[in-house]
């Protein structure tokens, strides 16, 4: 018996549910992406966030995970006055970036660092650390500092660029929900046709 070319067209048979399939894997994935091309980042530094040292160090040494791209590198070591206390230009050995440093008088310092990473992504980041006798420059610091004069700070928090370049940060999950409803819409209707199919006389 010659079956209707029009009813094997119109019956999905396995169709649905392996495009149903298709559709949760492609949503899984978007999940999966960020974290399959993520950034770079910090892994250690000298000196450490909130060390305190007796003396100045030579230089600020950062280390990354994976080698840097070498251009748009920088480091800043400012004091609470927004002095800035480098020596010439930071150093970059693949995944080592060193920043050489003047002599530093005691008091506290903000560290501030800026990188590209592999996947040509900037970075940013920073920590504070401590030489000598913090105290002894508090009373400048606490004369200059916004609270004290009673203006609003205006200071930002870095960038640490952790978001994926383009990608809102609701679009895997989204895109997640999405493939799982449609998927299970068209498990649903291509179960009702092949039952309604296989119920049905042939002709």
């Amino acid at each position: 018996m010659t079956r209707n070319p029009s009813k094997a067209w119109r019956n999905p048979g396995l169709g649905a549910p392996l495009l149903a399939a298709l559709l949760l894997y492609a949503g899984f994935s978007l999940t999966a992406a960020p974290a399959a091309f993520a950034h770079d980042q910090l892994i250690s530094s000298s000196p450490a966030p909130d060390e305190r040292l007796d003396k100045t160090p030579a230089s600020i040494i950062l280390k990354f995970r994976s080698p840097l791209l070498t251009l748009g590198h920088e480091v800043r070591v400012v004091d609470d006055n927004g002095k800035n206390w480098v020596s010439g230009a930071p150093a970059l050995t693949r995944e080592t970036l060193t920043q050489p440093l003047t002599e530093l008088p005691d008091g506290g310092y903000q560290v501030s660092w800026r990188v590209v990473s592999a996947d040509g992504h900037p970075i940013s980041d920073g920590y504070t650390f401590d030489v000598g006798n913090p105290a002894a420059a508090a009373p400048s610091a606490a004369a200059s500092s916004p609270a004290a004069s009673g203006e609003p700070s205006t200071a930002a928090a870095p960038d640490t660029g952790a978001g994926t370049p383009g990608v809102p940060g609701g679009l895997p999950a989204a895109g997640m929900a999405a493939a799982a409803g449609s998927g299970i819409y068209l498990a649903f209707i291509g179960l009702r046709r092949i039952k309604r199919n296989t119920l049905s006389p042939s002709n």
